[in-house]
C-alpha cells in the first residue's frame, strides 16, 4: 500500500511540473472601430457622425479562460431622448472547466416561456459538472430607472431587479429541469410615477417544469409547463386578492395579480431516412413574463412535421402542417383559426447544378356577428340571422424557386448563375366574396451572373431585379440592373477593391421614381493582424412628385480598423 502511494505522488509531481513547465498565460482578442459619416440634402434626423467600438480580450491561465468583450458609441447620446437601456456594455465571462461566470452585461437563456435572452446588468453562473445535476443562476438589474422628462419619445421605467435559476438532471434516457424566475421594480426608483403613460410597477415570478424522455432509441418524448403569477401594480391594495395557480401562491396578496399558464409537450419518431413528429402548444391569453421582450399569448398550435431523403441523400424534403386557434378563454368578440402548412425541397441534381423550392400556405378564418347588441341581448333568434354575421377568411400563399447552376470552373475563368422566383398571394373573402381591396399580389424575380478570373483575382457580377406588387386595386413595378466588380492587388491579396452601380425604377399609375446609386470599398492589410476597411455609398433619388417625394442627394462613408491578437 506504501509503495502504491509512492508511486502515485511521484507521478502526480511529474505531472504537475509538466503542466508548469508549459506557457502558462495566454492572451488573445480583436479591437475594431468604425466611424460612420452621413450627409443628406433631406433627411435630418440622423447624426452626421457616428462611432462604434468593440472589442473582444480572451485571457487564459492554464485551465482558466476569461473573456472580455465590450462595446461603446456615441449612438445613445444622440437620441435626444431616455430609454431603460445601455449602448454602451462591458461583459467578463471566466471560465474554469466545468465552471462558466457572467459578469457586467450579459444574457442567459433558461426557457421560452421564464427568462429567454433578457440583458442585464449583474452576475451569473454556469456550472455543468460530469455529473446528471446542472445548474445556472443569475442575479442582476433588468431596467435602470429613466425619469419621465415630458418627451413623448422618453420610455421611463422603474429600476427593476431579476433573479433566475435553473436546475437540471440529465440522465442518458431522461432529463429533467425546473426554472425559477423572479423580477421586482422599486417603487422608490421614480420620483413622479409616469402612470399616463402606462408604465406601472409591477412583480413576476415564473415558475416551469421541462422534461424529456427517451422511450425507445428512435422515440422521444417532451414537454414544458410553466405559470406566471405578475402583479400588475404594486401600489393596488389586498382587498378582493385572488391567488390562482401555482407561483401566485408565493407573493403578496394583490387586487392586480393575474396567474397565466403556457405548455407544450410532443413526440419525435427517428426513422431510417427521416423523421415525424407532432407537437401541441398553448399559450394562456394575457401570459407574460418580465425575463423576455416580447411574448405571443392566446394560441393553441397543433403541428405535425417530417422530414426525408431520398436519391442518396440527393433529394431532400420537409414539411409541415398544423392548425393554430386563439380566443381560448372566450373573452374577445371574435375568434380567430388557421390552417399553417409549408414544404421544403432541395435537389442536388448534379455537382453543377442546385434546384431548392417551397410552398406555404397560410388560411386564417372567423366567424364573428356585425351587431354587437346581440351578444349582449343574448337574442338566440338574432344570432342566428346571416345578415348579422360575417364568414371571414384569409389565405396567404408563398412560393419560392431558386436554380443555381455552375456554368464552368477552371483555373482561368469561373461562371455561375443563380435564377430565383417569389410569389406572395392574399385574398381576402367576405361570405365568399372578394371585396376590393381584398386581393393582393407580389412577384418578384431577379437573375444573378458572376464571373470570375482567379489568375487576374478579379470578379464580376451582374444582375437584373424585377417586382411586380397589385395591392388596394393598385399597380406597381420596380425594376433595374446592377454592376459590381472586386479587383485584389499587391502581394497575399493586401489589397482587396470593390464598385457597383445599380439602378431601379419605381413606377404606378400616379408617380414615377428613379434612384441611382454609385458604391466604393476598399480592405487593406498592411501587416498581419491589422486591416484597414472604407466603404463609400452615393445614392441619388429624383421624383416626378417632388413634393410627395422630394429628390434626395444621400451620402455614407464608413471607415474602420480591424486588430487581431
Amino acid at each position: 500500500m506504501s509503495n502504491a502511494q509512492e508511486v502515485d505522488l511521484e507521478n502526480l509531481g511529474k505531472r504537475t511540473m509538466e503542466e508548469l513547465k508549459k506557457n502558462p498565460f495566454k492572451i488573445s482578442g480583436g479591437i475594431s472601430a468604425n466611424s460612420v459619416f452621413y450627409n443628406s440634402n433631406v433627411y435630418n434626423g440622423r447624426a452626421p457622425f457616428t462611432y462604434f467600438l468593440n472589442g473582444n480580450l480572451n485571457l487564459g491561465l492554464y485551465k482558466w479562460t476569461m473573456p472580455v468583450s465590450y462595446s461603446f458609441t456615441n449612438q445613445g447620446s444622440q437620441l435626444g431622448y431616455q430609454v431603460p437601456f445601455k449602448f454602451n456594455r462591458i461583459s467578463i465571462a471566466p471560465k474554469y472547466k466545468w465552471i462558466k461566470a457572467y459578469i457586467g452585461d450579459a444574457n442567459m437563456a433558461f426557457s421560452p416561456y421564464t427568462f429567454n435572452g433578457l440583458l442585464f446588468t449583474g452576475a451569473g453562473v454556469e456550472l455543468t459538472p460530469d455529473i446528471p445535476l446542472k445548474v445556472a443562476l443569475m442575479t442582476g438589474r433588468l431596467n435602470k430607472a429613466v425619469e419621465d422628462d415630458g418627451n413623448p419619445s422618453t420610455i421611463p421605467a422603474y429600476r427593476r431587479m431579476g433573479y433566475g435559476a435553473h436546475i437540471r438532471w440529465e440522465k442518458e434516457k431522461y432529463k429533467l429541469g425546473l426554472i425559477g424566475f423572479y423580477a421586482k421594480d422599486d417603487v422608490s426608483s421614480l420620483s413622479v410615477a409616469p402612470d399616463a403613460k402606462g408604465v406601472l410597477p409591477q412583480e413576476n415570478l415564473v415558475l416551469s417544469l421541462t422534461g424529456s424522455f427517451m422511450i425507445d432509441k428512435n422515440l422521444e418524448v417532451y414537454g414544458e409547463y410553466a405559470n406566471s403569477a405578475l402583479v400588475e401594480d404594486l401600489r393596488a391594495s389586498s382587498n378582493s386578492a385572488v391567488k390562482k395557480g401555482i407561483a401566485s401562491k408565493f407573493l403578496a396578496s394583490n387586487s392586480s395579480l393575474q396567474s397565466y399558464s403556457a405548455y407544450n409537450g410532443g413526440v419525435n419518431l427517428k426513422l431510417k431516412k427521416g423523421m415525424i413528429g407532432v407537437r401541441y402548444e398553448r399559450i394562456d391569453p394575457g401570459y407574460r413574463t418580465l425575463g423576455a421582450y416580447y411574448f405571443n399569448n392566446d394560441l393553441e398550435n397543433i403541428t405535425l412535421n417530417a422530414a426525408f431523403t431520398f436519391w442518396k441523400d440527393k433529394l431532400a424534403l420537409s414539411g409541415n402542417v398544423g392548425r393554430q386557434r386563439d380566443n381560448l378563454d372566450g373573452q374577445k368578440f371574435k375568434q380567430t383559426s388557421r390552417w399553417v402548412g409549408a414544404v421544403n425541397a432541395n435537389l442536388k441534381a448534379s455537382d453543377k447544378l442546385m434546384i431548392t423550392a417551397s410552398y406555404s400556405n397560410f388560411t386564417m378564418f372567423t366567424n364573428r356577428q356585425l351587431n354587437q347588441f346581440n351578444t349582449i341581448n343574448n337574442n338566440p333568434l338574432l344570432i342566428q340571422q346571416p345578415k348579422d354575421s360575417i364568414d371571414y377568411k384569409q389565405i396567404s400563399q408563398n412560393t419560392n424557386f431558386n436554380v443555381n447552376y455552375m456554368l464552368s470552373g477552371t483555373k482561368e475563368k469561373v461562371q455561375n448563375i443563380n435564377i430565383n422566383y417569389s410569389l406572395n398571394d392574399m385574398v381576402s373573402r367576405e361570405n365568399g366574396i372578394v371585396r376590393k381591396g381584398g386581393l393582393s399580389r407580389f412577384h418578384n424575380a431577379n437573375i444573378n451572373y458572376t464571373l470570375g478570373f482567379p489568375e487576374k483575382k478579379m470578379n464580376i457580377g451582374t444582375s437584373f431585379n424585377y417586382t411586380h406588387t397589385f395591392a388596394a386595386s393598385q399597380t406597381s413595378a420596380i425594376w433595374g440592373p446592377a454592376v459590381t466588380v472586386t479587383k485584389a492587388f499587391l502581394k497575399e491579396d493586401k489589397l482587396k477593391t470593390s464598385f457597383g452601380t445599380s439602378y431601379n425604377h419605381s413606377g404606378s399609375r400616379t408617380a414615377h421614381i428613379n434612384v441611382t446609386s454609385f458604391r466604393l470599398g476598399a480592405n487593406y492589410i498592411p501587416w498581419k493582424k491589422h486591416s484597414f476597411d472604407m466603404n463609400f455609398i452615393q445614392m441619388f433619388r429624383n421624383s416626378n412628385q417632388p413634393v410627395e417625394n422630394p429628390n434626395v442627394s444621400e451620402m455614407t462613408c464608413t471607415v474602420g480598423y480591424n486588430y487581431s491578437f
